[in-house]
């Protein structure tokens, strides 16, 4: 690269930088292009010549948070051996590590898509990825669409958000807590009991 091209690349990657810390500490909403351009030490009318819309920031944020910490493959479950066992505890520990390592952006995003909706496709990709987690976990133990409705549930991420930090448990104790919930509702709903007929949808509990 030349100096003036590597001189951009760098003054962009400052300011994406910039822009996720911003992100983690106050959202999006109340993070204006001005504080960005002040944290990467560069001027506003800079800031514009890389990112003039939010669209671009969003995506070039979005980039470099898979970057740093990749989305969790749902292939790991299915390469597990069938029984349910090993499988629900891998998907609960693995979805709930990534909550963890990516904890105030999720919290941004959950919080805020309904006012910035340049955030809608960032969490469609987040349930697209716990959707397929939950069916390499319980298909092959025949689940109830009942165990699987509620088993989704307790591994989205406002559920593991609750049980850290507004029910104060630790990270071991959540996973536990959770795992041991799934095995229940699976176990009492059954396969194929999920659903008494039309409209009517057993209780797993």
């Amino acid at each position: 690269m030349t100096k003036r091209a590597l001189h951009h690349e760098e003054t962009r990657q400052r300011l994406v930088e910039a822009a996720v810390s911003l992100h983690a500490e106050r959202g999006i909403v109340t993070t204006k292009p001005a504080d960005i351009a002040a944290r990467a030490n560069v001027a506003l009318t800079t800031y514009y010549k890389h990112f003039p819309n939010l669209d671009s920031l969003v995506r070039a944020c979005t980039e470099r948070g898979r970057q740093r910490n990749p989305p969790p493959d749902p292939a790991t479950i299915a390469a597990l051996p069938p029984g349910p066992g090993a499988r629900v505890s891998m998907m609960v520990e693995t979805l709930f590590r990534y909550y963890a390592l990516r904890e105030p952006w999720l919290f941004t995003g959950r919080t805020e898509v309904r006012f910035v909706p340049q955030l809608q496709q960032v969490m469609a990709g987040l349930a697209v990825t716990r959707d397929a987690f939950v069916r390499e976990a319980l298909t092959p133990a025949g689940a109830s669409p009942g165990a699987v409705a509620v088993t989704t549930a307790l591994v989205d991420f406002w559920a593991w958000h609750t049980l850290r930090r507004e029910v104060g448990l630790t990270e071991d104790e959540v996973v536990r807590v959770v795992v041991t919930t799934i095995w229940r509702v699976v176990e009492i709903a059954g396969p194929g009991q999920g659903v008494d007929g039309p409209g009517q949808v057993a209780s797993p509990f």
